[in-house]
């Protein structure tokens, strides 16, 4: 017997608030899907915190400039590998910002979030077990937090608005039909760049819930880890701008 459960108008058609998958390759479709996103933000996370326990163990030999590079490059190489398997999110506000622009369903979405945190869990254990000789704990020294100095809530404002400016890039790339698929990887690359110069030594310049909650989680370092969430409003603004203002002008124009 069929699973009944509400439907829905989400965009275009109809969708279930759970999943009830109808065949063997509709489940191994998603689960691919899943392990792309959870493995991307692995990836994302080691690279990310590597570039930041190297700066520490090397005396701050990369500075603000290489450890910003070093992220970047990290994550348009992962979001260039997993979109064409899994949409490349690899960040639970472009998955919300999906969610809002009504192009993703809530429950998938939430079979996402937790890919994604997954995956920087994972992250931030292989970067304890790469960094063991020479770090005590790197997940902690690649924690993330604010400046003594920096607000709850101005320091949220900031990663909302790179997030904001992060998802909005990602929809343009790889949601717009107009986008540039091919340059897509290379802008949020460049986003995350500006981003980490500009809010490293304010908030860290995070932009991604996961990878905060990954290394926080097993350095079990939770300093200013609510005020990460703030970001996920820049995300979910950014998909509502998008769906109402940015997309349906451009449908006009055309």
């Amino acid at each position: 017997m069929a699973v009944m459960t509400p439907r829905v108008r989400w965009g275009s058609r109809e969708v279930d608030w759970t999943w009830v998958p109808e065949s063997s390759a509709e489940i191994a479709s998603t689960a691919r899907r899943l392990f792309a996103e959870g493995l991307g933000v692995l990836g994302f996370t080691f690279v990310a915190g590597s570039a930041i326990a190297i700066n520490s163990v090397s005396g701050g030999g990369l500075g603000l400039l290489g450890m910003a590079a070093a992220t970047a490059v990290g994550y348009a190489i992962m979001v260039s590998l997993f979109q064409p398997i899994s949409g490349g999110h690899l960040n639970p506000a472009i998955t919300l910002g999906m969610v809002a622009n009504r192009r993703l369903p809530p429950f998938i979405a939430l079979l996402y979030v937790g890919a994604q945190a997954g995956g920087a869990i994972f992250g931030a254990l292989l970067l304890n077990l790469i960094f063991d000789d020479v770090l005590d704990n790197a997940s902690k020294v690649a924690a993330l937090s604010f400046h003594d100095n920096m607000g709850f809530w101005t320091g949220g404002l900031l990663e909302a608005i790179l997030t904001f400016a992060l998802v909005v890039v990602y929809f343009r790339a790889f949601v717009d039909a107009r986008g540039d698929r091919s340059m897509g990887a290379l802008g949020l690359g460049l986003v995350a760049f500006f981003g980490f110069l500009i809010a490293y030594p304010l908030t860290g310049g995070a932009m991604n819930l996961a990878r905060v909650f990954g290394t926080d989680l097993v350095a079990n370092q939770w300093t200013d880890f609510g005020a990460y969430w703030l970001g996920l409003i820049g995300g979910a603004v950014a998909g509502l701008a998008y769906e109402y203002l940015f997309a349906h002008r451009e449908e006009e124009e055309a």
